[in-house]
C-alpha cells in the first residue's frame, strides 16, 4: 500500500536553499574566464595544429610511394599524436573529465637495447597504420581548424566588445575634454560615458552565452574526434573487467595453493612432530626434544612461508616507504643482478603503485627461471600522468604471452588498471617488457 507524505513531514523537510548570490557570481566567472582562457589558447594551438598537420599530411602523401616515406608517415603519427595529447590537456581547461584517446599497443622497438629485428619497425609501421585513433588524430588537426578560429573571434570580439564599452567612463576620466570614440559610441560627455558603460554592461551577459557556446562546440568536437566512442569504451572496460576478474581468481587459486603446499603442511608436520614428543617424554627424554626441535625449525619455516606469501598480497614496505623502497627490497632479494633506476617527482597512487610493484616482481621471477639472463635492468620514470615501468634482461629471448601464463596475467592486471603492456622478446634476445599505467591526478 503505497503513502504519501504527510504535511507536517512536508513542512519538516528542509526546503532547497539557493547559493549565494556573490557565490554564484563568483562561479559565473570562473565558468566564463575558463572558457575565455579554453578560446583564446585553442586559436593559437589550432592554428599551430593546423599547419604542423596539413605540413605533415601532405609531406608523408608525397613520400608514400618511396620507402622513405614509411618512416617520415611514423614520425608524423608520432607527432600528431602528442599534439592530440595537448588538446585533450586543453580541454581540462572547461571539463574536468578527461577526454581518453584508446591507442593500440604497438612493438617496442627504439627502447630494446637497440638490438630489436628489423621487422619490428614493419611491426610498428603496420600498427600505426591499422589504428584508427591515429587516422583520427590526422583528420582532427585539419577540421578543428575553422572552430577554433571561429571559437577565438567570438571571444576576443565579444568580450572586447562588452569590457571596452563597460570601461568607457575610465577612458573619459584619463582623457577629459576628448571624444572618446568606441565603435558606434560616441562619448563627448561624462553621461554619454555612463549610459555607454550600461550598455557594456548588458553585453556582458550575451558575451558570457557567446563563449559558453563556442566552447561546447569546440569540446564537442574535440571528444568526438578525439575521445574513444562509447560502444568502444564500454567493450574495454568489459574486457579489462573480465581480465581483473580473471587475475584475481588465478591470484586466489595460487595463493590457496602455497597454503595448502606450504605453510598448512608444515604445520601439520609440527602438529605430528609435537604429538609424538608428547608420546615420548617419559620414556626417551631425548628422542622427544630432538621432535620438539624439529617441529620449532618447521614452524620457522611456516612462518617464513607465510611472511613471504603475505608479502606477495600487500607488502608493508610499499604501503610505507613508496615504490622506490619495494623495488629495491625486490633487487636485493633477485637471485640476477639488478640495475634498478627510479626517477619520480611525486608518489604515484596506490593502485598505480600496486600494480607497478606486482610487474616487477612477477618479471623479475620469470628472468630467474626462465631466461638464462646473466643481469637485468628495471627503469622506472614519470611520462606526463603515466608511470612508465621497464624491465629488461639480457637473456635468451623468445618470451610469449600465452593465454593463462604469467605473461597474460600481467597484461590483464595492468589492464584492469586502464594500463598497457607491450612486450619485445625476439629469439636470442634481449626481452623488453614496458608497461604504462595511468595516474588520475
Amino acid at each position: 500500500m503505497s503513502t504519501s507524505p504527510s504535511p507536517a513531514a512536508d513542512a519538516a523537510r528542509p526546503a532547497a536553499v539557493p547559493a549565494p548570490l556573490g557565490r554564484r557570481l563568483r562561479g559565473w566567472a570562473d565558468r566564463g574566464g575558463r572558457d575565455v582562457l579554453y578560446l583564446v589558447v585553442g586559436g593559437v594551438t589550432g592554428t599551430a595544429l593546423f599547419s604542423i598537420g596539413l605540413t605533415l599530411i601532405i609531406t608523408a602523401s608525397t613520400l608514400a610511394v618511396l620507402i622513405v616515406g614509411i618512416p617520415v608517415a611514423m614520425v608524423s603519427s608520432e607527432i600528431l599524436r602528442w599534439c592530440s595529447d595537448v588538446e585533450r590537456r586543453r580541454a581540462l581547461l572547461v571539463d574536468p573529465t578527461p577526454i581518453r584517446g584508446n591507442y593500440r599497443a604497438l612493438p617496442a622497438s627504439w627502447w630494446a637495447n637497440g638490438r630489436q629485428p628489423p621487422e619490428g619497425w614493419w611491426a610498428r609501421a603496420r600498427g600505426m597504420a591499422q589504428d584508427p585513433r591515429r587516422w583520427a588524430d590526422a583528420l582532427f588537426s585539419v577540421l578543428q581548424f575553422p572552430f577554433t578560429l571561429s571559437a577565438f573571434v567570438v571571444a576576443v570580439s565579444a568580450w572586447g566588445t562588452a569590457l571596452g564599452l563597460l570601461t568607457l567612463p575610465a577612458w573619459y576620466w584619463a582623457v577629459p575634454g576628448t571624444d572618446v570614440v568606441v565603435g558606434l559610441f560616441d562619448a563627448d560627455t561624462l553621461p554619454k560615458a555612463l549610459g555607454v558603460a550600461l550598455i557594456g554592461l548588458a553585453l556582458v551577459p550575451v558575451a558570457w552565452w557567446l563563449t559558453r557556446g563556442a566552447t561546447i562546440v569546440c569540446l564537442y568536437v574535440t571528444r568526438l574526434l578525439l575521445g574513444d566512442d562509447l560502444q568502444a569504451r564500454v567493450s574495454h572496460l568489459e574486457e579489462t573487467r573480465a581480465g581483473a576478474v580473471d587475475a584475481a581468481s588465478t591470484e586466489l587459486r595460487r595463493i590457496e595453493r602455497d597454503l595448502h603446499d606450504g605453510a598448512q603442511a608444515r604445520m601439520v608436520a609440527v602438529a605430528m612432530d609435537l604429538g609424538m614428543a608428547e608420546e615420548r617424554m617419559e620414556r626417551d627424554p631425548e628422542g622427544a626434544r630432538e621432535l620438539v626441535r624439529g617441529a620449532r625449525d618447521e614452524a620457522r619455516r611456516a612462518l617464513s612461508e607465510m611472511r613471504d606469501l603475505v608479502r606477495g598480497i600487500a607488502p608493508s614496505v610499499l604501503q610505507d616507504r613508496g615504490l622506490e623502497a619495494a623495488l629495491g627490497s625486490l633487487a636485493g632479494r633477485a637471485p640476477v643482478p639488478v640495475d634498478l633506476d627510479v626517477v619520480l617527482t611525486r608518489r604515484p597512487p596506490a593502485t598505480a603503485e600496486a600494480g607497478a610493484y606486482f610487474v616487477v616482481a612477477e618479471a623479475l621471477v620469470n628472468v630467474a627461471r626462465h631466461a638464462a639472463a646473466s643481469s637485468c635492468a628495471v627503469d622506472v620514470r614519470e611520462d606526463g600522468r603515466d608511470l612508465v615501468v621497464r624491465i629488461t634482461d639480457d637473456g635468451r629471448g623468445g618470451a610469449t604471452a600465452v593465454p593463462g601464463g604469467g605473461l597474460a596475467g600481467l597484461r590483464d592486471r595492468v589492464a584492469a588498471l586502464d594500463g598497457s603492456l607491450l612486450l619485445a622478446s625476439p629469439a636470442g634476445g634481449p626481452t623488453a617488457i614496458e608497461v604504462r599505467i595511468p595516474c588520475a591526478s
